[in-house]
């Protein structure tokens, strides 16, 4: 009898991590993205970030600052994010915009990575990493002040000719 009883706490007990991972991931879904102040460097990164994500790398080019898209050409710059391709592969990446620091027309960004890997079982792995990004305000709004490939710092000597 105190082996069923062992069972019935066991099968409990994971229904119960189940049920509660279900919480967790559509609460996680139900968050959608922050909202940003127009105009801020905040939504000039989430906006980076989007153009990113689809992949419209002449949209995410225009959020570089001037000195950076000086040094790298659009088709330079597309060349290496394409050579780039999706990154991490088998995962998911999200990235958060945790605070700025700084004031006037130059501002740093830090931002958490964190990417998501499905181990093809009942858990998966993720990685965190943090990461600083220099802005610069311009005429024409907050620019990106170092190049970058989704939000790797790439070295200008790495972007193909």
């Amino acid at each position: 009898m105190s082996t069923n009883r062992s069972l019935l706490v066991i099968g409990g007990g994971i229904l119960a991590l189940v049920a509660l991972s279900i919480v967790v991931i559509l609460l996680a879904e139900a968050r959608g993205p922050a909202s940003f102040e127009p105009g801020s460097p905040q939504e000039a990164m989430q906006r980076y970030l989007a153009a990113w994500e689809e992949r419209d790398y002449e949209a995410a080019y225009g959020f570089f600052s001037s000195e950076i898209r000086a040094d790298a050409t659009l088709d330079q710059y597309e060349s290496q994010a394409r050579a780039h391709g999706d990154g991490f592969q088998g995962g998911e990446t999200a990235t958060y915009i945790d605070n700025v620091e700084g004031e006037g027309d130059r501002v740093t960004l830090h931002l958490t990575v964190e990417q998501f890997f499905d181990d093809g079982g009942l858990g998966g792995s993720s990685y965190r990493t943090q990461r600083p990004v220099r802005m610069v305000r311009e005429a024409d709004g907050w620019k990106i002040d170092e190049p970058l490939i989704g939000v790797e710092s790439i070295p200008f000597g790495e972007f193909p000719i």
